[in-house]
């Protein structure tokens, strides 16, 4: 590991299914902390994400962890490399627990095997009870301890949303891709959520990148914001910087979000009715 890399890099990456150009010349440098990636359906964000984990074999450029080229590895393997992951809709064991679905992040930890967990030796009793209360403390940071020995599907699904973002950060990686974390939660989860998040974030090195399209979620989470329309970055920079690039109003926010912002600089108040069609 570089002390003096980023914790995550993208390189000059392009991908294509078929005839289709998904990705194309994609440079990004990830920090510690919160980083945005946002832009309109369809732009790339989640083949980005795809890409880093290694369900996607980009056709040309590079990952870089912590100054580690990624090339080659399985997805299993970046697991291990300290790479988390959730997705948009999440992918939970339903009729296992909320603990056993927690525990599912810590299995590339395990020292032991299975032999030694069916014949129950002290060590990987020990080693069991290590990992039972590391998940049952990040579940107490995201409001599920309770719910810890419920099954998945008898959650609501902001619940089961913040389960797999807790069972993406049981095994403290060193980069955690959130698809859509808030997508569908309620006020009072994403409230949760981002408590928690706040807390490892202001806790640990950790280097969380965030799609989203809740623009008021990001601006205020992220102090580095990212940008991606039709495969390439059209903005990079802090989120006043983004949300007044005229690049991205017109692929992104749209006319009505610019005239949002003049008229609050001018300190004059839109109704609903005043606002022009392409505000939302």
């Amino acid at each position: 590991m570089n002390a003096a890399a980023a914790p995550l890099e993208l390189r000059d990456l392009h991908v294509a299914f078929g005839g289709n150009r998904v990705l194309e010349g994609v440079d990004l440098t990830f920090g510690t902390g919160f980083n945005g990636l946002i832009g309109p359906n369809g732009a790339g964000k989640t083949t980005i994400f795809n890409v880093i984990s290694g369900y996607v074999t980009p056709s040309q450029g590079d990952v870089f962890l912590a100054g580690e080229d990624l090339a080659g590895r399985s997805q299993s393997a970046r697991v291990g490399a300290g790479i988390g992951r959730t997705f948009q809709a999440p992918r939970l064991i339903l009729d296992a627990t909320v603990m056993e679905n927690a525990l599912l992040g810590l299995q590339q930890s395990y020292r032991w095997g299975h032999l030694a967990e069916l014949l129950r030796l002290p060590w990987s009793r020990a080693e069991e009870r290590q990992a039972r209360g590391r998940c049952m403390d990040m579940l107490e940071r995201f409001g599920l301890a309770e719910m810890a020995h419920e099954d998945a599907d008898s959650l609501p699904l902001g619940s089961q949303k913040i389960v797999e973002v807790a069972r993406a950060l049981v095994a403290e990686p060193r980069v955690v891709l959130l698809d859509e974390p808030a997508a569908g939660l309620g006020a009072d989860d994403v409230t949760v959520l981002l408590r928690g998040l706040r807390g490892i974030a202001a806790e640990s090195d950790l280097c969380m990148i965030i799609i989203e399209h809740d623009l008021q979620l990001v601006t205020s989470l992220c102090p580095h914001i990212a940008v991606l329309d039709f495969g390439r970055i059209i903005s990079e920079g802090g989120p006043d910087d983004v949300t007044h690039d005229p690049a991205v109003i017109e692929a992104y926010l749209g006319h009505g979000f610019a005239a949002r912002l003049e008229a609050e600089s001018l300190g004059v108040e839109m109704t609903d009715s005043e606002t022009p069609a392409g505000a939302e």
